[in-house]
């Protein structure tokens, strides 16, 4: 009873504040019944109610729907319609008219061709609503009839469409020169659509300041004239998806983007190497978009039935220049099952940026990065070494992250004997071998690694095992930073007693600052360590801190 008053004595902003996180029937079944304050609550026109209907079954939806009808229309915000069962028979009982006069957001899910043109009939005598998102799998969605239903909702600031596919059916056809047109300024087409399709919609949304959409690969799509009659002086930002587009043809396009480009984004995966053509993007950036701030980059090629080399003629170093360099743009390449990506994006700080040892910055000329985003099984070792083969002969890769769990380590090593110049190591967790059942050749294999990788910072985000962490202390005798990953079950005393003391015992150790990240981490935790290192005498010239969960030391 205590609680309940302490709650009824919250005020109603932060009532509102709750109540704007919660589904607006829970808040109708949940609250209605309580007391007369709450009623007013409800009813107050501050109160502005979030439906969703999401429900599997029928007694769920009548539940909910039964609520729904006491809930003053003038007061709903949002509508979220993911059931696809029950779409039609809510639109069939709910209507959509003029009384839902502060209804912003609709959102639907798998809706049917007939009830979408209805709805969007019934939506032009919304006063407010502002932002649309249609999902469908439905095949028989009329793409020209959507669109042109669309278009004449006056107010309509934010489209989204997501298909795998419309109904064939004729062309969009172009605004009239006198055709009011839509305010749409913020439109996301994740279906495919040709040029000619993407031309003809453009007609309609003169106010168009940011543009996503898939191209849609047809014979004979692009030409001059259809391009040249797209007016897209407004927009600012786009990003786009091209699948199996010759970048001739895609440069006409490219061409007609206004000068007044803030952001691009550009996802390609095409086998056509001028795209690759990192000289060619810099005088295009310069004479067409002098005031470009974001590029975004994704050159996808699969790698299965390749020939040996994929890249020919194609320099990634090319990249690193005073340009790109003064924009903040840098290149990174990841490797996923079949797939090479080489990628461009805006700079941000790395784990191995963070730290400063030697007072070393950061050389931005050594900046490249290689992800790997899957563990091969045995049988594909060789294609993942032959990927990396492949990509050591357009780009140096100076930095490494696996982000498969147990990744062996002997492939680990096989892929470092292919990147000499790597500085820094991340790893999602490893998977040590059994000593006793390497080969000789292996052996070996892991002593020349020893002895040549210059590899001074490594992070492993998942130590399985004390042995994971001593390993890679042997591996690496250049190392200088070691963050590791630990789960809040370890103990930490034993733990910081072994590596410290294998640390000790390394005449020639270069370590110089040790991080554990371990979810439990707090000052006390801190305070006994220290005590742990003072008692035993593991280190005499140190400092520790912590920011959030990792403690560093740092060994003078």
């Amino acid at each position: 009873m205590a609680m309940i008053n302490f709650i009824e004595n919250f005020s109603n902003e932060i009532f509102y504040e709750i109540f704007d996180y919660l589904d607006g029937c829970d808040i109708y079944r949940i609250f209605s019944n309580l007391n007369y304050r709450f009623y007013q609550l409800l009813n107050s026109s501050l109160l502005l109610y979030k439906i969703k209907f999401h429900f599997t079954s029928d007694d769920l939806f009548m539940n909910n729907y039964q609520h729904m009808k006491y809930i003053n229309p003038h007061q709903i915000l949002s509508l979220n319609l993911s059931s696809e069962l029950y779409i039609d028979k809510f639109l069939s009982s709910f209507n959509i008219n003029s009384s839902l006069n502060r209804l912003q957001s609709i959102y639907l899910q798998n809706i049917q061709a007939n009830t979408l043109s209805v709805l969007l009939t019934n939506c032009t005598h919304l006063p407010r609503l502002i932002s649309l998102d249609i999902m469908s799998c439905h095949q028989l969605i009329d793409l020209c009839q959507t669109y042109l239903l669309i278009f004449n909702l006056s107010v309509l600031k934010y489209l989204k469409i997501t298909s795998h596919g419309f109904k064939s059916s004729a062309a969009l056809p172009f605004a009239m020169e006198n055709q009011q047109l839509s305010m749409i300024e913020h439109l996301v087409i994740e279906h495919g659509v040709t040029f000619n399709d993407l031309a003809a919609i453009l007609s309609y949304t003169s106010n168009l300041s940011r543009l996503t959409f898939l191209h849609d690969d047809v014979e004979n799509d692009l030409s001059t004239e259809i391009i040249s009659s797209m007016d897209l002086s407004k927009l600012t930002h786009i990003s786009m998806t091209i699948i199996y587009l010759k970048f001739d043809e895609f440069e006409i396009f490219l061409r007609k983007l206004p000068c007044t480009l803030k952001s691009f984004n550009l996802d390609v995966c095409e086998r056509d190497l001028q795209y690759l053509d990192f000289d060619m993007w810099e005088e295009l950036i310069l004479q067409n978009f002098p005031q470009l701030e974001k590029f975004y980059f994704n050159y996808n090629v699969t790698t299965h039935d390749e020939d040996d080399f994929i890249f020919y003629d194609c320099v990634c170093d090319q990249f690193i220049s005073s340009f790109w360099i003064k924009r903040q743009w840098f290149v990174e390449v990841a490797i996923k099952r079949d797939t090479i990506s080489i990628i461009i994006k805006p700079y941000r700080q790395k784990w191995y940026e963070f730290i400063n040892i030697d007072n070393n910055d950061f050389n931005v000329y050594h900046s490249t990065l290689l992800t790997i985003r899957y563990n091969p099984m045995d049988e594909y070792r060789q294609t993942l070494l032959d990927e990396i083969e492949w990509i050591v002969d357009v780009a140096t890769i100076y930095h490494l992250e696996i982000c498969e769990e147990d990744f062996f380590i002997g492939a680990i090593i096989e892929i470092m004997n292919l990147l000499s110049d790597l500085d820094s190591l991340k790893l999602s967790s490893i998977k040590l071998p059994t000593t006793t059942l390497l080969s000789i050749e292996e052996r070996e294999e892991i002593n020349f690694i020893v002895d040549n990788n210059e590899i001074t910072k490594v992070y492993l985000e998942k130590m399985n095992k004390f042995d994971d962490v001593l390993f890679l202390i042997d591996l690496f005798p250049e190392l200088k930073y070691l963050q590791i990953g630990c789960t809040s079950d370890i103990d930490i005393n034993l733990f910081l007693q072994i590596i410290l003391m294998k640390i000790n015992n390394k005449t020639d150790s270069n370590l110089h600052l040790l991080a554990i990240s371990i979810p439990t981490a707090d000052d006390s935790m801190m305070e006994r360590i220290q005590n742990i290192i003072d008692s035993k005498s593991l280190l005499f010239n140190y400092t520790i801190k912590r920011t959030y969960d990792t403690i560093f030391l740092q060994m003078k």
